[in-house]
């Protein structure tokens, strides 16, 4: 069986038994459309963060929920509007999350945002 015959059968299998892929067969998944997509970026930026949340990270303890997923998107990579997207929330509410983030970790700017949220991601993959 090929690699995408494979995969075929294992979206069929989850979808026939009424459960979820698993994330070694979600990440086989992105690597196969990867490897067609024109938007390889992209897909890069999914995997790790599918491997992020199969590490299951501890949430940085001064931020909610929805503030450490966005500190942890931006350590990754994703812009604002990526990260809106991925979210399904708005631009600006991204940007509301930003400011309050850089406010309670004491940080001077966007630019140390996204250096710190690339150091603690680095650090904890």
């Amino acid at each position: 069986m090929t690699p995408t015959q494979q995969i075929i059968s294992a979206i069929k299998l989850a979808e026939k038994n009424n459960t979820q892929l698993t994330t070694e067969d979600t990440i086989a998944v992105f690597r196969a459309v990867k490897n067609m997509s024109a938007y390889k970026e992209l897909i890069d930026k999914t995997l790790y963060l599918l491997l992020l949340v199969e590490k299951k990270l501890p949430n940085t303890p001064t931020l909610s929920t929805r503030e450490t997923q966005i500190f942890n998107l931006i350590g990754i990579g994703f812009n604002s509007k990526e990260i809106a997207t991925i979210l399904n929330i708005s631009s600006a509410t991204v940007a509301t999350h930003r400011k309050n983030i850089i406010k309670k970790l004491g940080l001077t700017g966007s630019g140390k945002l996204k250096e710190t949220a690339f150091q603690y991601t680095q650090k904890n993959i």
